[in-house]
């Protein structure tokens, strides 16, 4: 009896190896898409904001050419579309996470190749409304969200802040 409750004190003394062994890594090279992504995979593991809502829109930006800027948001606004046209500018990329959905547009992919995808993830969120005669937009500026700034070189070194449109100082960043 002993040496059974051994073997399983054993056992579960190795849970917590393997499902480190699942996480995602942080990528150390890339471009803005891997940054995104990089704050995306942190934001989902670490930010308390994750648990508040469903649906995050993320914007990028590139700083003096050496620090990369992903801001995250939970934006429920919806994307209307009239016949086949969209009305407001889609997203061209998302990132979905166990019922958590991360949607961006990036200016250098092309559109036209990605909307049908896109489009059919937004409409599971309920996100697309087609021939609306009342276009609805809302704002909130005291919603936090975060802020990510990846060094270009080595998107392993970056900083986060919590951030609204109210407040948004970069921090010191070491980027050499």
């Amino acid at each position: 009896m002993k040496n059974k409750i051994y073997l399983y004190l054993v056992i579960l003394s190795f849970l917590p190896l393997a499902c480190i062994g699942q996480t995602k890594a942080i990528l150390s090279k890339g471009n803005y898409t891997e940054a995104i992504n990089n704050a995306v995979n942190d934001f989902y593991k670490t930010s308390k904001l994750i648990k508040k809502d469903t649906i995050f829109s993320v914007s990028y930006k590139t700083l003096n050419n050496n620090i990369i800027e992903v801001n995250i948001i939970a934006n429920s606004n919806k994307f209307y579309i009239d016949g086949d046209k969209p009305l407001n500018r889609l997203p061209t990329n998302y990132i979905e996470n166990n019922g958590k959905i991360f949607y961006w547009y990036d200016k250098d992919q092309d559109q036209d190749n990605s909307n049908s995808n896109v489009i059919n993830k937004l409409k599971k969120y309920k996100l697309v409304e087609y021939d609306s005669d009342i276009i609805e937009y809302s704002r909130d500026d005291k919603k936090e969200g975060m802020t990510y700034y990846f060094c270009a070189k080595n998107l392993t070194n970056y900083k986060k802040l919590k951030s609204n449109i109210l407040k948004n100082k970069i921090p010191k960043l070491s980027c050499e």
